[in-house]
């Protein structure tokens, strides 16, 4: 086993858990991201939240931050913070809509559609790291299926905790998001 991958509770975690899928997943998107978004910000000043806008923006000129908090489940506050961030470094431009003046939307400009060039190879090759352990015919099967859940995320994302008893009054936390 490699180094760093956690050894014996790697192994127990991922074969054989109370939820040995959902760990899964997400032990793939956190070695997928963290690792990534760590380098990223390191080395060229731009934060996961940060890319995240840029990918939305540059794909989608015109969106607004709302749109990205409800399309990505991103905490609301961290993508207000990061278009601020991407104004300052002239990477997104932030302009009212000429339909609606009250609709900010945001458009990468020419420096942010660069640097988004730049990012996407790096992504894309990482991508195809990930998935070649499978065929040709099973990471579109993969990729298939991943769409399939992808689609019904409306469906389950908001949790069901009526079973678990509230905290003490003065004691809740904040939902992140919210």
């Amino acid at each position: 086993m490699a180094k760093g991958t956690g050894g014996e509770l790697h192994e127990r975690m991922l074969r054989g858990n109370a939820l040995t899928l959902a760990w899964r997943l997400n032990y793939i998107a956190n070695f997928y991201t963290v690792p990534f978004y760590l380098a990223l910000e390191q080395r060229i000043g731009i934060s996961r939240p940060e890319y995240v806008i840029l990918f939305c923006t540059a794909q989608h000129p015109g969106v607004t931050a709302q749109e990205i908090v409800a399309a990505t489940g991103r905490p609301k506050n961290s993508i207000s913070v990061a278009v601020a961030k991407l104004e300052r470094k002239r990477l997104v431009a932030r302009r009212p809509s000429a339909v609606d003046s009250r609709r900010m939307e945001l458009r990468v400009t020419p420096a942010g559609a660069a640097m988004f060039r730049r990012i996407v190879p790096l992504l894309a090759a990482r991508e195809r790291r990930m998935l070649a352990p499978l065929s040709a015919p099973e990471r579109a099967q993969f990729n298939a299926l991943l769409m399939k859940v992808a689609q019904s995320v409306p469906g389950w994302a908001n949790p069901d905790l009526s079973s678990l008893a509230p905290v003490a009054p003065g004691r809740r936390r904040r939902v992140p998001g919210k």
